[in-house]
């Protein structure tokens, strides 16, 4: 497998030692499940994919042999389930029928594969061997086969060649910075006597840094840098890191220049994450998400409004004083990869005392559990299900909320947008003078990208009976100024949710939004 590491960066040796005094190595399972929501500072998610075959594909093959394996069952499921999540970061499809030892061992039984080291051999050879394939051919950022975008004009790539800093690689040395981006050690030599761009780049910028002029980034094929657009936005973005630059000051005065530069060809780097306070910037199509970071994050509603303070006025810090049981409070920052159903599954965990070893399945029946009690129903009616009610359950079933939909945009119902600190009665029954309160859906997607989904009851347009010209406008009025703030707005009637084709609706709507490479 060509792109391999030479490291193993998720297995570690375990604390206890077997009968020959040998340590056994063990899944580095706390590790591991970290990329279930997003990829590490450290490694790849190309390198981490073949790290993750690799350990499975040794295990399972060794799996009731006289080596046996390394991983116990747990340790397995752990693999198995993130393991498809980092593959589809990568655009590869992966979903094995079992999902630890004991179901692989039933599998196989089934299968008729009982007996035969061979025909289990052949059948994961099977399994993995075109999943490689893939990866083989694919490189993290430089996709050939997406479309590349040229909207940055000559113009603009000389302005940044020649006022960026000639440490573009910041604290980190050149093949330190580059690794963060490309793959290079299966990148060619551009010199006869290395093997790889990893020792080519060593040689010339590290160990002889006068060898090559300090521009050579710009012009050298390996890095693409002149070769469409993205590969230079993400070039530009991974400069301001916090794991390459330090300097607070530094960082904001290169961001400046950087969008002064791009604005013109509709491109920025945008904030959409953080790592010990410090910002990560990623880049984006002017427009198409919402400026700033996620601070407070209201959801589920079911009951009476949160009464709040603010904790500490000055970092914005919103405390729940009373009702807070009556919605969701997420309190964690957001990565750039938005609010999964991995990161929120995890997040979960952490706020309901449930057994040691409870899987991502009970987990998520939970928080599913929980979710649906805050969507609109008729109390009386329990078994009616309503048009929010089948939003949500269409969503679920297709990006469900477990491991192997761990890495799909969590569907949040009944957002708080707008937190007034009087309820309606304080208000005189009057409406907010901040607008709706409460979005039905929300998706926090890559980027910045917000999209808001609405279902439209009567209420949203008639008095009783009776169109109603005063709601319609102040619902179309709220939608402007959402839209103006960078979000995504879709409605659904409720009637059209009411027909027996809603759901096939449904399913190619959120085909669009969630895998618009599937459009």
């Amino acid at each position: 497998m060509n792109g391999a590491v030479n490291r193993q960066p998720f297995v570690r040796q375990h604390a206890s030692t077997g009968g020959f005094g040998f340590a056994r190595p063990s899944l580095d399972s706390e590790r591991v499940e970290r990329l279930r929501a997003g990829s590490l500072d450290d490694v790849t998610d190309l390198d981490a994919a073949y790290e993750l075959i690799r350990i499975a594909r040794a295990d399972l093959e060794a799996f009731g042999t006289s080596g046996g394996e390394r991983l116990d069952d747990n340790e397995m499921a752990i693999l198995l389930g993130v393991l498809p999540a980092v593959l589809r970061r990568l655009g590869v499809a992966f979903s094995p029928p079992f999902r630890d030892f004991k179901s692989f061992k039933s599998y196989w039984k089934q299968q008729g594969m009982s007996g035969s080291y061979d025909a289990r051999r052949r059948y994961l050879a099977g399994l993995f061997e075109p999943v490689l394939g893939k990866l083989d051919t694919h490189h993290p950022h430089l996709v050939h086969d997406r479309p590349k975008s040229h909207r940055i004009t000559d113009v603009t790539r000389r302005r940044l060649r020649e006022r960026l800093p000639v440490n573009w690689w910041g604290t980190l040395d050149e093949v330190q910075f580059l690794r963060r981006l490309y793959d290079l050690d299966n990148l060619p030599s551009n010199d006869h006597r290395h093997a790889t761009a990893t020792q080519d780049i060593g040689h010339h910028c590290i160990a002889d840094p006068n060898d090559w002029e300090a521009d050579w980034i710009w012009t050298d094929p390996r890095l693409a840098l002149a070769d469409g657009d993205e590969y230079l936005l993400l070039f530009l973005a991974e400069m301001l890191h916090p794991a390459v630059r330090t300097d607070a000051t530094e960082v904001e005065q290169l961001r400046i220049f950087i969008n002064a530069a791009l604005i013109h060809d509709g491109y920025e780097l945008a904030e959409t994450d953080s790592i010990s306070g410090a910002p990560v910037f990623a880049p984006r199509p002017i427009g198409s998400g919402v400026p700033g970071t996620m601070k407070n994050l209201f959801f589920a509603s079911n009951g009476p409004k949160p009464d709040f303070v603010l904790g500490d006025a000055i970092n914005n810090d919103i405390l729940v004083v009373r009702n807070g049981d009556s919605c969701l409070q997420y309190d964690r920052p957001l990565s750039a990869s938005g609010l999964t159903w991995g990161s929120l599954m995890n997040w979960w965990r952490a706020q309901v005392p449930f057994p040691e070893g409870a899987t991502d399945q009970t987990v998520g029946e939970s928080l599913y559990r929980r979710l649906w009690t805050s969507l609109h129903h008729d109390p009386k009616r329990p078994d009616v299900i309503t048009p929010e009610r089948l939003l949500f359950r269409t969503y679920c079933r297709h990006y469900p909320i477990n491991e192997t939909g761990a890495a799909y945009p969590a569907l949040l119902p009944q957002v708080y947008l707008h937190l007034d600190p009087r309820t309606r009665a304080e208000r005189g029954g009057k409406d907010s003078v901040l607008g709706r309160e409460r979005m039905d859906f929300l998706l926090l997607l890559p980027g910045g990208v917000r999209i808001v989904v609405e279902v439209d009851g009567r209420q949203h347009y008639a008095e009783g009976d009776v169109a109603s010209p005063r709601l319609y406008s102040k619902m179309v009025a709220e939608d402007r100024a959402l839209r103006l703030k960078g979000y995504q707005v879709y409605r659904f009637g409720g009637y059209e949710l009411g027909q027996a084709t809603a759901p096939a609706v449904l399913r190619k709507f959120f085909a669009a939004v969630v895998d618009p490479q599937d459009r």
